[in-house]
């Protein structure tokens, strides 16, 4: 018990090091800046889209625009700037600190300075994952909170929104009405999604041991396994895709969440 006790202080000790890092350093809120720049044009974008439509000759453009108007709210808004954010935005931004924070200290030797000392190894691969997971987590907060923010001034804080169930384990999809404070709740649950994305970055960059290597290898991995996921007839290799279950946490939207 005692030796397990110490080896959760060192763990503690190495995660609050590396937080401090993180937070520290001026790029650490780039990726802060890149989530304001994406609410940013997303916000005009949904604005000129509800209060400026365009013209349909088979719709009135009065009942076009009252319609999205009764659609879009804070919970919507935030809902359609996560869905590119988790899978674009956030995995790149958390991958490239996850190496950086790895493979570019084994360049430039912090990671040989750190082992000098009487740490086990896998307390520093630990901490390392622990802080890059917390990291992400406050980026996907980031987001979520600038953009309800953003949200809620512009088209009202709350309301019922529409979901488009989806098709998943042989369930049928369908669109139904959710009540926006409980799938804004749910939303948190793509968090794990990033810590997926963390432990990839860290394998590679453990192995690799280069900046350049470490983050372009795991990044096509991902974005090539991404875009097999999403086309047809490839159900046959899908399965063995490292992005298969990632972005479940899209499921937690359905009506009825499909606990087993």
């Amino acid at each position: 018990l005692s030796k397990l006790l110490e080896k959760t202080r060192q763990v503690l000790l190495l995660t609050d090091f590396e937080l401090k890092k993180l937070f520290r350093q001026k790029q650490g809120y780039a990726g802060i800046a890149v989530i304001v720049l994406l609410v940013t044009l997303c916000a005009i974008g949904v604005y000129l889209r509800v209060y400026h439509p365009p013209r349909h000759a088979h719709v009135p453009n009065k009942f076009y625009g009252q319609m999205l108007k009764d659609l879009v709210n804070g919970v919507s808004f935030s809902l359609t700037v996560l869905l590119p954010g988790i899978y674009m935005l956030l995995p790149m931004v958390v991958g490239i600190f996850a190496a950086g924070s790895f493979a570019a200290e084994f360049q430039n030797g912090q990671v040989r300075t750190v082992s000098l000392r009487a740490v086990p190894r896998l307390s520093i691969v630990l901490a390392k994952f622990i802080s890059l997971s917390f990291y992400s987590y406050v980026l996907l907060a980031v987001m979520l909170v600038i953009s309800y923010a953003c949200g809620s001034f512009m088209f009202g804080p709350t309301g019922d929104i529409l979901i488009f169930g989806p098709a998943f384990l042989g369930k049928d999809s369908g669109i139904y009405i959710m009540d926006g404070s409980v799938a804004y709740q749910r939303l948190f649950l793509a968090g794990y999604a990033l810590m997926s994305i963390v432990a990839m970055f860290i394998m590679f960059s453990a192995i690799l041991k280069k900046m350049t290597m470490a983050v372009v290898i795991p990044l096509g991995i991902y974005f090539t396994s991404y875009i097999l996921g999403a086309l047809p007839f490839m159900e046959n290799i899908q399965r063995f895709l490292p992005t298969r279950y990632i972005m479940v946490w899209k499921y937690t939207m359905a009506q009825d969440i499909m606990w087993d």
